[in-house]
């Protein structure tokens, strides 16, 4: 007999447990074809994204190469993205004009950043959620301190250390909470010119906590810490514009910030959006109780299966499932069981899944945490949280890097080399932002053109 065609589009945490699942089951393995497709050729542990950003974590560590999990279990993996899927031909248009035939279709493809229309938001900051974007942050964050270094005003380091994130979200606080304590404790003693006056950093947050997602309790915790550490929390007003260095509030205030990251949500891709289904406000697809997408008329479309951030799933108390990554694994579990239980002839109940709780780092120092309804706070949740997420990392190699990383953290400074070309990381006008004093610089013509480039940020 022929073996059926299973595609799996994303090897995020869903797509790569459905994969795993196949693959560890020779019955489920001789009845599907399976063929896994990722834009990238490994997965990444996306909640250590900040620890990557600052250091405490090497970058490779988080990443496990897709090809090898392929191998070891027997399927095949194929590097490439989806352009267009059509659910009615039954199959998938990817880049180079390749078409792939499928008789079941998982799409777990993650998300991607949401700009909410803001004018100027894309174009003007940078956002957090690819372990590039982790790379290019660490580099950035030390070579404008490189660049402080060499100021010859209080102004001008004042002006390169402004660092703004958008978003007071999990990822905006941890992020926050890392670059204050790697440019308190690892660059400042090692810059002498650098004070602790002269860096800024600010979270921008339109509802009025951040973490609104986590207990009250939590999140009072987090905004105490993070103020004392010298984080500044504008809550209340949601950014309306963004110029170049610039971002305007609702309230009619700007806040000026040389380096503005941009973590206040995501959105499916387009690839997804253009799909006939049924969707909620925030743009994920609605699926039943297998996980299947819902059309247009809200009938379930066979051999179809939406996961992860894609995925709006309902809970028996009428909300949705969180968008986070113990959700997409839970139904990366339970459709990998679906399809290899398919492959014997059986049939599945539908899916349940309640969430163990949260895990919030506030780097070495801190963490909170909810685990089964009991609330953690301090240095035993900053314990909890990296043994959590050793045990969750894929690969037994990639757990005992991991591991040594966060003993070498704990132990020593973070590693504060800048190895990335300037020119990757700074735009030619930051490059050529002029750092003497007013009156040190020739009048013609450099003088109007670094006043240009100061009166831009």
């Amino acid at each position: 007999m022929d073996r059926k065609r299973l595609l799996i589009l994303g090897g995020g945490f869903a797509g790569l447990d459905v994969a795993r699942s196949i693959g560890n089951s020779k019955r489920a393995r001789d009845y599907w074809d399976t063929l896994l497709i990722d834009k990238e050729n490994f997965f990444q542990f996306n909640p250590l994204l900040p620890a990557v950003a600052v250091g405490a974590v090497e970058t490779r560590h988080i990443v496990y190469p897709l090809r090898d999990m392929a191998r070891h279990r027997h399927i095949r993996f194929i590097k490439n993205k989806a352009k267009r899927i059509d659910l009615e031909r039954r199959e998938v248009l990817l880049h180079n004009d390749l078409v792939v035939p499928y008789d079941a279709l998982v799409i777990a493809i993650g998300s991607v950043t949401n700009y909410y229309n803001v004018p100027g938001a894309q174009e003007n900051t940078r956002p957090f959620k690819t372990i590039v974007d982790a790379m290019y942050f660490r580099a950035r964050v030390v070579e404008l301190f490189e660049m402080a270094e060499q100021a010859e005003t209080e102004e001008q380091r004042r002006t390169l250390l402004a660092f703004v994130i958008v978003g007071g979200g999990v990822t905006g606080v941890e992020v926050a909470a890392e670059l204050i304590e790697i440019a308190q404790e690892t660059l400042l003693p090692n810059y002498a010119s650098v004070h602790r006056k002269d860096i800024s950093v600010t979270i921008i947050e339109g509802g009025d906590r951040i973490i609104p997602a986590a207990r009250p309790e939590h999140s009072k915790y987090v905004h105490r810490f993070l103020v004392k550490r010298g984080v500044r929390l504008l809550l209340g007003s949601s950014a309306t514009r963004v110029e170049p260095k610039r971002i305007h509030l609702e309230n009619g205030t700007t806040v000026d910030g040389f380096t503005i990251l941009w973590t206040a949500g995501v959105h499916p891709p387009e690839v997804v959006e253009e799909l006939p289904l049924t969707r909620i406000k925030d743009g994920r697809v609605r699926v039943d109780g297998h996980l299947r997408p819902l059309d247009s008329g809200g009938k379930p479309v066979e051999d179809v299966y939406v996961l992860g951030d894609c995925a709006a799933s309902m809970r028996s108390d009428g909300a949705y499932q969180p968008a986070l990554s113990q959700t997409g694994i839970a139904m990366g579990l339970y459709v990998g069981k679906l399809l290899a239980e398919r492959a014997r002839g059986r049939s599945v109940g539908p899916f349940q899944f309640k969430p163990a709780g949260y895990i919030i780092s506030l780097g070495k120092n801190s963490s909170v945490l909810e685990l089964f309804g009991i609330p953690v706070s301090g240095r035993l949740a900053w314990l909890l949280w990296a043994g959590a997420y050793l045990i969750k990392m894929v690969g037994l190699r990639k757990q005992i890097e991991v591991g040594i990383d966060h003993l070498t953290h704990l132990l020593t400074e973070h590693d504060s080399s800048q190895i990335l070309n300037r020119r990757q990381i700074l735009s030619d006008e930051e490059l050529d932002l002029s750092l003497g004093t007013p009156s040190s610089q020739p009048r013609e013509p450099v003088a109007s053109s670094a006043g240009t480039s100061r009166d831009s940020v």
